[in-house]
């Protein structure tokens, strides 16, 4: 238990200190896909992106400008997912991260959440709220990626990355609790003469 505080803790600090600002907009990647994102978000829900993407590996602006940007909408269950892709086709391998939202009522979200809570400590990702990081290799069996999970504004987020990018997972995660979010838009009709 004492651990668990410190870990908690620790990891607080950590993202307390990240040179994020509240209100950020989305990373330049998204731009082109922002009325894609909107027009696929049930009415109600808001998306969050992080205002950069940070990796430890090829980080330039130049491999950021290659990847490819893939948005993922379910109707049933709803569920919007933004994906981030090294290549066009093939399996798994071209998964370099996503970024979900779904709503805070979905059973499966709420499952996955409590997962969450009972296996990390708490971070601190927006004022009073609070986020939780599975690590993938600390599963069993380990998995190569690991997740961030948080309830906001009547959404459930989920960012995953490779356990390699644990760092700047938590700094996207933080960087997303913090920005403006991404709303449907609703287009009133025109009235009749």
């Amino acid at each position: 238990m004492i651990r668990r505080s410190l870990l908690a803790f620790a990891l607080s600090l950590a993202i307390a200190g990240l040179p994020y600002r509240a209100n950020a907009r989305p990373a330049a990647i998204f731009d082109p896909y922002i009325g894609e994102i909107r027009s696929n978000l049930p009415a109600g829900w808001a998306m969050r992106l992080p205002s950069a993407i940070l990796l430890d590996g090829p980080a330039d602006a130049n491999f950021t400008q290659q990847l490819i940007v893939k948005v993922l909408a379910s109707k049933a269950p709803p569920l919007l997912t933004v994906s981030l892709m090294t290549c066009e086709t093939g399996a798994s391998p071209c998964l370099l991260g996503s970024f979900s939202v779904d709503s805070q009522t979905s059973t499966s979200a709420q499952q996955q959440l409590a997962r969450h809570r009972a296996a990390a400590a708490p971070i601190s990702l927006e004022k009073g709220g609070r986020g939780y990081l599975v690590e993938g290799p600390s599963q069993r069996p380990p998995y190569p990626f690991s997740s961030v999970m948080w309830q906001q504004d009547g959404m459930i987020y989920t960012v995953t990355f490779p356990a390699t990018e644990r760092q700047n997972l938590l700094r996207m995660a933080y960087s997303m609790a913090n920005s403006v979010p991404i709303q449907r838009l609703i287009v009133a009709p025109a009235s009749l003469p």
